[in-house]
């Protein structure tokens, strides 16, 4: 956000055609614009906006500054399952024998699996059945089987903690 100019005084022709030139919107406080900015700014089409609280076009101004920041990410863990045995599958490879110890543990959400509280890989799922069953999600106290993807080195004590990536717009406040 760039200003372009300022002044006192009433909104002048010169405003609107500066504002015209450099794409801008023309805030107005305790004041009006003369006639022929007023053309100036109906030919041109311009975003012409008046205020006689103060407080009203801070906050205005906040918000179309609030909405130019970029939101920023979080991960937030929904799940952990702590691994209890491993069984070697000729089709995907390793799949570990888990009990999930916290939240719910889903299909399609990323992964981290943990070696002594260090992360060893991140990725993602690419089997979780129960039993026989192939399922989406696994709730606390449940077992399961899960198949890493691209990762077979999984051992017993292993935890993997499952994760979401929320969104989380930023203000000014």
């Amino acid at each position: 956000m760039n200003i372009v100019g300022s002044g006192v005084g009433g909104i002048t022709e010169t405003d609107a055609v500066l504002a015209a030139a450099s794409n801008a919107i023309i805030l107005g406080f305790n004041v009006r614009a003369d006639a022929s900015a007023r053309r100036t700014v109906d030919t041109e089409n311009l975003d012409l906006r008046y205020y006689s609280i103060i407080y009203q076009l801070i906050d205005e101004v906040k918000q179309a500054m609030g909405g130019m920041l970029a939101p920023e990410f979080k991960q937030e863990i929904i799940g952990l399952a702590e691994v209890r045995d491993v069984f070697k599958s000729p089709k995907l490879g390793a799949i570990a024998g888990c009990m999930v110890t916290e939240g719910t543990i889903k299909r399609n959400n990323p992964i981290r699996v943990l070696r002594d509280n260090v992360v060893i890989y991140e990725g993602e799922l690419e089997s979780l059945r129960r039993f026989k069953d192939d399922v989406q999600e696994v709730k606390n106290g449940y077992e399961c089987g899960i198949g890493v993807k691209n990762y077979n080195d999984v051992r017993v004590g292993d935890q993997i903690e499952v994760f979401e990536i929320v969104e989380i717009k930023r203000t000014l406040d």
